[in-house]
């Protein structure tokens, strides 16, 4: 599947799949600074009408919370579900770049709150929630940066 270079914010671009939830880079760059697209493979190639019912059925009233991260960068913030991934090396690619934090340890019930904006899906109709990043959860533990 092809990605489309698409507009998120004003002069801020990122490349966006049609038929998955695939966004790149995670930070929306300018115009001028955004790397020629990735090569992308979608599982979701022959599923195109599949999602347009998958969405649907999603909105209605039945939705469910997403399950709670387990570790976030200590740099860029960005959430982890894998235990495995904990001290590691952050992955995530910030204008081309890979961070360089490390995914910090988040197990604590108390580290992680519900997001507002989104009722812990992730989602507010088919769009992803812009305060939680789609993970559902806000971190609520004090980073402790200087």
């Amino acid at each position: 599947m092809t990605l489309d270079k698409r507009q998120i914010l004003p002069d801020r671009f990122r490349y966006v799949c049609d038929s998955c939830s695939f966004d790149w880079p995670r930070t929306p760059v300018k115009e001028s600074e955004l790397p020629p697209p990735p090569t992308h493979a979608c599982r979701n190639q022959s599923k195109t009408e599949l999602k347009a019912v998958n969405e649907e059925h999603e909105t209605r009233d039945n939705r469910s919370e997403r399950p709670k991260p387990v570790a976030v960068c200590t740099r860029c913030g960005a959430v982890s579900y894998a235990q495995g991934l904990i001290n590691g090396q952050c992955v995530q690619m910030i204008a081309g770049k890979r961070c360089v934090g490390v995914n910090g340890s988040a197990l604590n019930a108390d580290d992680w709150k519900q997001c507002t904006g989104c009722a812990g899906v992730g989602s507010i109709g088919t769009t992803r929630c812009g305060h939680c990043d789609g993970a559902g959860w806000l971190y609520a533990r004090n980073r402790g940066r200087r």
